[in-house]
């Protein structure tokens, strides 16, 4: 299997796992009825988008990154590493230019992940990377050469420019560890 069919079926099965179908195993057929979901394509144009990068492929990228920016509002650079898994509960109003990020991230929307100036080039020594299996809620913001630990949750709105510790929920402006209590 190739590994961009990999990450696919990787991004369509944790759609799945979310929805409480965790019987379902992705194959050609589930993957073209899922395609054109406001959650599942964005994450297949991303991921097309670098492959093509990545095999050095011309104008390509480009045109499927405007793709999704003109069809999501999602501007997602495809130099940023994503693992699979990725979820995007609301595209719309991204902008993700992480240096990485790890697998079974969710994004919720108007999420900013970049750097803390403009870069052009994409400096990834500017930019952060964030862990497997973090939240990234409404509206956040993250900036600068950060990192974002495993299983970290970042709140709604919180503007995160310190790295966050694993196992961590931060809030605020600027982001601080907050305590959950148990209901």
């Amino acid at each position: 299997m190739s590994q961009l069919k990999q990450l696919i079926y990787s991004d369509l099965a944790r759609q799945y796992r979310l929805e409480g179908r965790h019987d379902v195993r992705p194959n050609f057929f589930r993957f073209l009825v899922r395609l054109p979901h406001q959650r599942f394509l964005p994450a297949v144009l991303y991921r097309t988008s670098r492959a093509a990068m990545l095999a050095g492929v011309p104008v390509l990228p480009q045109l499927l990154t405007y793709l999704n920016l003109v069809l999501f509002g999602l501007e997602i650079t495809p130099r940023c590493e994503i693992g699979p898994g990725v979820f995007f509960a609301h595209p719309s109003g991204c902008v993700i230019g992480a240096r990485r990020m790890g697998s079974n991230v969710m994004i919720f929307q108007g999420v900013n992940v970049g750097a803390k100036e403009l870069d052009m080039g994409f400096d990834s020594a500017v930019r952060p990377e964030v862990g497997d299996n973090v939240v990234l809620g409404i509206g956040c913001v993250v900036l600068g050469p950060i990192r974002i630990g495993d299983n970290a949750v970042i709140g709604a709105n919180s503007v995160v420019i310190r790295s966050v510790e694993p196992n961590t929920t931060v809030a605020g402006i600027p982001a601080r560890k907050i305590e959950i209590e148990a209901i």
